[in-house]
């Protein structure tokens, strides 16, 4: 687990460096969900499951489980950057023990009713869940509300800057992005999950000698890595990585 200052400098960069009041709610949210006196809630656009791993493992601890339970998902083991998602909603708790259970409330698994209760009185497992708006949650002491990047325009270079150091944490030995690629980073950042997804990418191609070297370190196929590229212009040179 980090520390109360490291887990408020993550926050200050999700939530805003001067948001100070909104930094202190999630610090107290974050301490009751832990004590699984209270549901953790997390709000805003984009896909908010890596924020809710990343708040996860600064919280909890990087060993602890962190189960995603989503319907529209097939099961999938955990990877280098995804935590493993259970469709059924008993698996889902029973592999969440110890940890925390994340559940996305446009996407709830049949028969969940039925365990919301358990998973909100339960000592083994602390409650996640994730929405596009908090205005019909009545939750205390209140959502996290993940502001939009769009919306802090001045605040992304040092967002990128916080998240590359993150990301060479995660990934050791490997060599740092050029001023070419931390500009391309900055212009194109729109989401939390999307900025953590390229960084992560744009490592792990920058530090290999082909697109299936890179989708292996990452744990996800060629393919998929492959049309990602192709769907942005990234800089050179992974213009020129070979894809076999």
């Amino acid at each position: 687990m980090t520390s109360v200052d490291e887990l408020r400098q993550y926050l200050s960069r999700l939530l805003g460096w001067s948001n100070t009041s909104a930094i202190d709610n999630a610090l107290r949210s974050l301490e009751l969900a832990r004590e699984r006196r209270a549901q953790l809630l997390l709000c805003g656009a984009g896909d908010l499951v890596p924020i809710a791993y990343a708040l996860h493992r600064r919280a909890l601890g990087p060993g602890t489980p962190f189960i995603v339970c989503d319907p529209r998902r097939r099961n999938t083991r955990a990877t280098v950057r995804a935590p493993a998602n259970y469709v059924d909603v008993e698996a889902a708790f029973a592999a969440a023990a110890g940890g925390s259970l994340c559940v996305r409330r446009r996407r709830l698994p049949d028969q969940f009713t039925a365990l919301a209760e358990r998973l909100r009185s339960s000592l083994e497992v602390q409650y996640i869940c994730l929405d596009e708006s908090s205005l019909r949650w009545l939750v205390r002491p209140g959502p996290i509300e993940i502001p939009s990047l769009l919306d802090r325009p001045l605040d992304i270079p040092r967002i990128v800057d916080e998240s590359l150091l993150d990301a060479f944490s995660e990934l050791p030995g490997s060599a740092p992005l050029n001023n070419q690629d931390r500009a391309w980073l900055v212009d194109s950042a729109s989401t939390f999950s999307d900025l953590e997804k390229s960084i992560a990418r744009l490592i792990a191609l920058r530090n290999s000698d082909r697109v299936s070297q890179a989708a292996a370190r990452l744990g996800m196929t060629a393919v998929s890595l492959s049309r990602w590229i192709d769907r942005r212009r990234l800089p050179a040179p992974v213009a020129t990585v070979s894809a076999a």
